[in-house]
């Protein structure tokens, strides 16, 4: 079984209305309609407010949908479901969530700019590969504010040369902050969806606490280049608790 994380970005924030309502009424069960058979799991949960100095690590603004696959989802041609029926798309999606207007591709890096910020989309096992902090703690520990970040080495790194970087560098000094609750990491396994390499979750207990751990207090990590946020890195806050359980959608209600 693999697991997924989406990551999804809105350029401007006046298509939330539009976009949940797209992925609420039409996306969702669409998704359930031709996947539900392959799928374990299917949430999704809207990112929380933006924190001070989020945007140094590439935050994005509207959700993370997260699948529980029990088997490859993708065929040959990348992101094509093979169905008899082809998904119901909202007008302006590409330019709602930051990819290239004309390309058929949902999360298309390929323009390698910046500025602009596709969704994320990996694939990793169902477990974590790393378990670096926190292990045995509960949900009655909690509530736990979390800091997902989706990464790969910067251009002219190897990935051997990040890897070690990470676990003999980053690791090490992040493990050193005591309000850390918890910190684990995956490794991207195909299908490859998009450039990155690496999930990681850091939980710490509010906004306020990951702004002193993240911006007041940057932890004295050795540089192994520089990591350009929405290009090498993106990152989302999330609560513990998914928003919507999208295999129990039922129907789309609208106010009456």
């Amino acid at each position: 079984m693999k697991r997924s994380y989406l990551t999804i970005n809105l350029t401007d924030l006046n298509d939330l209305p539009k976009m949940n309502r797209w992925l609420f009424k039409d996306h969702a069960p669409d998704t359930v309609s031709q996947n539900g058979p392959i799928l374990q799991r299917y949430t999704t949960y809207r990112a929380l407010p933006i924190p001070r100095g989020g945007e140094l690590y590439g935050a994005y603004n509207w959700r993370m949908t997260e699948h529980y696959w029990r088997e490859d989802p993708f065929g040959e041609k990348q992101l094509e479901h093979g169905t008899a029926l082809q998904e119901i798309w909202c007008e302006g999606y590409n330019e709602a969530v930051g990819n290239p207007a004309e390309t058929d591709r949902r999360a298309d890096w390929r323009a390698n700019d910046p500025k602009a910020h596709p969704p994320a989309f990996v694939f990793c096992n169902h477990r974590p590969d790393d378990d670096f902090k926190g292990a045995g703690i509960t949900v009655a520990q909690g509530p736990f504010y979390r800091f997902v970040v989706t990464f790969k080495y910067p251009d002219g790194v190897s990935d051997e040369a990040g890897e070690e970087w990470l676990y003999q560098k980053f690791v090490p000094e992040v493990c050193k902050q005591k309000d850390l609750l918890r910190f684990f990491s995956y490794k991207a396994i195909p299908p490859i969806t998009s450039p990155f390499k690496r999930v990681m979750e850091l939980w710490y207990k509010d906004s306020n606490t990951w702004i002193n751990n993240w911006v007041d207090n940057v932890p004295a990590i050795e540089a192994l280049s520089s990591l350009v946020p929405y290009k090498d890195m993106v990152c989302i806050f999330l609560e513990e608790h998914p928003e919507q359980n999208l295999l129990e959608i039922g129907p789309y209600l609208v106010t009456s």
